[in-house]
């Protein structure tokens, strides 16, 4: 809080100037031990309701999507062979209010439980208002149109690379990546914004950049970051899963389900790991147990064993690069899907035909879905799966940024690809829609 002041980040204020509409925010400290820079973090609660009855956050607009998706942002990383990331320091906190909107963003404070009270005013963006990602993102979006003739390479790493404050970006060309790295450096900087914790998986990307700004040693094999919440090794140029699961006494939904919760895998790589997990919870719904209520011996010793189990994920890796650094003469979609009676889902390939003539197969994403508790025969949830296949192909086919790809979709129920070649008028209504 002493870092906020000296900033200029917040200002401290005399009680008897605030008058007529105001809002004092409540905050407190989140630990993240694991954290390389900011270990606490300050957040603010404008969802607390005020004396009117309502909080700040229930009269603000949250403002339009103006980046792309976190799932399309990992997806073009895994395209380019040579990738940096980096994110701005304090971003939100760069991001002046204008000063009458001020008074809404008060807040109590003192350094130590024997002083009084004192009241302080926000000046800047605060992390937990319903309206600060857009804000802060605009202003990005802001800075890549006015500087796309000073720095057109940096503007368009700013409009296409960045999901809120982190940068991942790549190229096939090594000369380009690094040119990258320094007109987004540039243009940020001359904004004010400053970016920090710097990795990439070749050591000439970051010449230059001082030693208290990059994120891991490239020197040590091991050494790992995360993107997005996704684990990677930027020496060996791999993505890791890490299954983070608590010591366990007592068993319930609630601790079920947050277990599930840590195991963070937005490409869906461990897909058919997460599917077993939530066939289990849906099995605890049908069983009508409530939240806190302990779980029969049977179903307790059967997560205990599974939770025991997701320890081998740690061990898994899987190439980051689709092509382990080769480029390709041509590209291929192929998605697979299939379906049981307890779950369905698909899974998107990317076939690559090589220079000397041999062809690469690399898994891209996937996505799985639990059959619903009121039963549905086989053929339709073959449907089901077909149609959840064509729309994850239809979602990633842009994101990738290849043209005219060709596109194979496969599944072995012969009824589905007789619906799908099927007059829908003919059909019944559930076929029909799908």
């Amino acid at each position: 809080m002493t870092e906020y002041e000296d900033l200029g980040h917040m200002m401290k204020i005399q009680s008897r100037d605030v008058r007529g509409n105001h809002y004092y925010i409540l905050h407190h400290c989140v630990l993240r031990p694991n954290s390389s820079t900011t270990r606490l973090r300050v957040v603010f609660d404008a969802s607390c309701k005020s004396s009117s009855g309502w909080s700040l956050n229930d009269i603000l607009h949250s403002g339009p999507r103006v980046q792309g998706d976190l799932f399309g942002m990992l997806l073009r990383f895994r395209l380019p062979r040579f990738v940096f990331t980096t994110d701005i320091e304090k971003m939100y906190r760069q991001v002046l209010v204008d000063k009458r909107d001020r008074k809404y963003q008060l807040m109590l404070w003192r350094n130590t439980p024997d002083k009084e009270l004192e009241h302080y005013m926000l000046n800047t963006l605060t992390y937990g208002t319903t309206c600060s990602p857009y804000l802060a993102t605009r202003c990005l979006k802001r800075l890549a149109d006015t500087n796309m003739q000073k720095y057109p390479l940096g503007a368009l790493v700013l409009q296409k690379n960045f999901y809120v404050d982190d940068c991942m970006c790549g190229s096939d060309s090594l000369t380009t990546a690094i040119e990258m790295r320094k007109l987004v450096n540039m243009l940020l900087q001359d904004a004010g914004f400053r970016l920090r914790k710097w990795c990439a998986n070749h050591l000439k990307q970051l010449h230059g950049v001082p030693p208290e700004d990059r994120e891991v040693d490239l020197n040590f094999d091991k050494s790992s970051t995360k993107v997005l919440g996704i684990t990677w090794i930027p020496q060996a140029d791999r993505f890791c899963l890490k299954s983070d699961v608590n010591e366990c006494t007592i068993v319930t939904k609630r601790k079920v389900t947050s277990d599930l919760a840590r195991l963070f895998d937005p490409l869906g790589i461990a897909g058919p790991v997460v599917s077993a997990a939530k066939i289990f919870i849906q099995q605890l719904w049908k069983d009508k147990l409530v939240w806190d209520e302990e779980l029969p011996p049977e179903r307790a010793a059967c997560w205990l064993s599974f939770r025991e189990s997701l320890k081998m994920l740690n061990d898994f890796n899987l190439p980051r690069h689709m092509f382990d650094g080769e480029k390709p003469t041509k590209i291929e979609i192929h998605t697979f899907v299939d379906a049981s009676e307890k779950a369905y889902g698909a899974v998107v390939y990317l076939r690559a035909m090589l220079p000397d003539g041999r062809h690469k197969v690399r898994l891209l994403c996937s996505k799985s879905k639990i059959a619903p508790i009121k039963e549905i025969t086989l053929p339709r949830l073959e449907l089901c799966t077909a149609e959840l296949g064509a729309k994850l192909t239809a979602k990633v086919k842009p994101e990738l940024g290849y043209d005219d790809l060709r596109t194979i979709y496969w599944s072995d129920s012969e009824i589905t690809l007789y619906w799908i070649n099927s007059e829908p008028s003919a059909l019944k209504t559930f076929v029909a829609t799908r």
